[in-house]
């Protein structure tokens, strides 16, 4: 036997141990369950107290002691398994932390990952993603801006990057911040008479031509009929959207939604001037900020959507 043997070798220590390891370990730091007696008569913080991730890869089922008589810096070599994938592997403790920080070697986890560190903000994670929660840290960068399941209504979905959920940025169609109370109240007013309405839902389309994405007011998706038709509705309030730079986004928003077949509304707050959209599906209302009447406003526009024929020519 020579000290660069591979093979598990089993071993008696001077206080009765039987230790199974190989040569080189043995030689280099001795018993291991010694070595962890003399850990806790020092009081030397333990591997379950300093890295609880690591500790809770620790393998009972493998190794002859537990991670609360281990050191984390040990250079003992001993079984881990990753309890989210179930691998197992042999490494020295101390390796554990160092390098890459890997949290299972083969599927390419990292440790003080998304996951581990905010489990919530994980369980929003979506599956669409090319990598899992695993496999990012809170602080890290990505090549894609994750998508995101909203945990308080599944069909909410959305894009944002890890710093700004980490900052506390939410799902966009459940907050109101930044949403007036108007715009509200005609989202409710939409969900009552539609039975179902999203506020500020982001919508993506090949089509679009301004851009690759919009936002949207109100989002009220008709699954009933077989054509499955969706009304997008806008609120423009007159202070927001009286500047011409805004004018034209308003207007290329339109066009865009109208050319990936979206039935589109816009609300539009006196005395702003009507918008050059000619289309069939495309509705302009004209509405008061100083006397709002959400109901009778989204009747109406419910009326309009319930009796337009979806055979109507595409273009006027």
């Amino acid at each position: 036997m020579v000290p660069g043997d591979w093979q598990l070798r089993r071993f008696r220590c001077a206080q009765g141990h039987h230790p199974s390891l190989r040569p080189s370990t043995f030689l280099e730091s001795g018993c291991p369950s010694c070595s962890a007696l003399a850990t806790r008569r020092r009081g030397t913080p333990t591997l379950a107290e300093t890295m609880p991730e690591i500790a809770s890869q620790w393998n009972p089922d493998r190794n002859t002691f537990t991670a609360a008589d281990a050191d984390g810096a040990s250079r003992r070599e001993v079984w881990w398994r990753d309890p989210e994938c179930g691998h197992e592997w042999r490494a020295r403790v101390v390796d554990r932390d160092k390098y890459q920080r890997l949290r299972c070697p083969e599927c390419r986890t990292v440790l003080d990952s998304l996951a581990w560190q905010f489990p919530s903000l994980a369980g929003e994670w979506s599956v669409e993603n090319s990598i899992t929660a695993w496999h990012v840290r809170p602080t890290g960068r990505t090549a894609l801006v994750p998508q995101w399941v909203c945990s308080t209504n599944h069909q909410h979905h959305w894009q944002a990057t890890l710093g700004s959920r980490i900052a506390g940025s939410d799902c966009p169609e459940c907050r109101e911040a930044g949403k007036s109370r108007v715009e509200l109240d005609h989202h409710e007013a939409a969900v009552a008479l539609f039975g179902s309405a999203r506020s500020g839902a982001l919508v993506r389309s090949t089509l679009f031509r301004a851009r690759p994405a919009w936002t949207v007011d109100i989002l009220v998706e008709d699954q009933a009929s077989a054509e499955k038709r969706s009304l997008v509705i806008e609120y423009d309030g007159a202070y927001w959207h009286g500047p011409e730079t805004k004018r034209a986004v308003d207007q290329a928003k339109s066009t865009d939604l109208l050319e990936a077949d979206y039935f589109v509304v816009r609300l539009r707050e006196s005395p702003l001037p009507a918008l050059e959209v000619e289309h069939p599906r495309y509705l302009e209302v004209e509405v008061s900020s100083t006397a709002p009447r959400p109901h009778a406003t989204i009747t109406l526009v419910q009326e309009w959507f319930s009796a337009f024929s979806t055979n109507a020519p595409s273009e006027t």
